[in-house]
């Protein structure tokens, strides 16, 4: 592939040379942070890190899974997975969302901007008060990402950063939409954020005020998907709770977690329905 540079941010040839050294002396590195004239790059490589067997397998066995919701995308491995992840920003960057700069490109290999710090270690930095007005800033983005037809496939919090006062969305390695219907995409996102949230956050008023702000944004298809989602788990539920804690591990312990809370705010997600409902009756009888 020809060598494109991003028209916000152009690279020397001096630091493009070096930042090509840099590549060439750590072959095995996936994403490695370089310093060049003053300010710091990430070097992301889509030809290391062969795709773990369970991730290989999950997609293997995904057009039969249901519900849509737990399907997993194709992988995107060298070129494919830098031009999925230069179409994301370029869509993401052309609804108005912040994301890194393309520095440079060049066959499986992508130099990006600096948008640190993630939203993992802010959020640990963060006073309670702070970490809570830091949530609601990602919430409210999320549904306004959604609302614009957008979906991130990945959205942990290590895969998003508070830069400039603005939310910024990168790594886009999944697209879940190509697997499922963009609705399901879009929930699956807000879940994929509440497992660290409910377990972070452990206070149901203050995680029900999250939800609510991207129930308030989010289309309500993305609503619906969602509460169909619960509807799945809700039964799981039971049957969980007969399974002793230290059986359980981290991951199980967050899906519990994140599903009981959507559970116990399944109101809410009626509501947002009904809302979207009366919205849409009143504008046809106004037309």
């Amino acid at each position: 592939m020809k060598d494109v540079t991003n028209i916000d941010e152009v690279i020397s040839p001096e630091d493009l040379a070096l930042a090509l050294q840099a590549i060439a002396s750590s072959p095995g590195r996936r994403v490695a942070p370089i310093e060049l004239s003053g300010r710091r790059l990430w070097i992301k490589r889509f030809d290391v890190e062969p795709l773990a067997f369970a991730k290989r397998l999950h997609w293997l066995v995904s057009p039969v899974l249901y519900p849509p919701f737990l399907r997993g995308s194709a992988p995107a491995l060298g070129e494919a997975g830098v031009e999925r992840e230069c179409n994301r920003i370029a869509a993401f960057r052309g609804a108005g969302f912040r994301t890194p700069s393309i520095i440079y490109r060049n066959g499986a290999m992508l130099v990006l901007s600096d948008v640190s710090p993630v939203l993992t270690d802010g959020l640990a930095a963060a006073s309670e008060p702070h970490r809570q007005a830091l949530l609601l800033k990602l919430f409210a983005a999320l549904g306004q990402m959604h609302s614009a037809g957008l979906v991130h496939g990945r959205p942990h919090l290590r895969d998003m950063s508070l830069y400039n006062g603005e939310i910024c969305f990168f790594d886009f390695e999944e697209a879940p939409e190509t697997t499922m219907p963009l609705a399901d995409a879009q929930a699956r996102d807000l879940w994929l954020v509440l497992l660290p949230v409910v377990a972070l956050e452990r206070d149901e008023t203050k995680c029900r005020a999250l939800l609510r702000v991207w129930l308030d944004t989010a289309p309500v298809e993305a609503v619906m998907a969602l509460s169909r989602f619960v509807g799945f788990v809700r039964p799981l539920l039971v049957p969980a709770r007969l399974l002793p804690k230290a059986l359980q591990g981290g991951d199980l312990e967050r899906f519990l977690g994140a599903a009981r809370f959507l559970v116990g705010a399944n109101s809410d997600m009626d509501s947002a329905i009904a809302a979207s409902g009366q919205r849409t009756a009143s504008q046809q009888v106004e037309s």
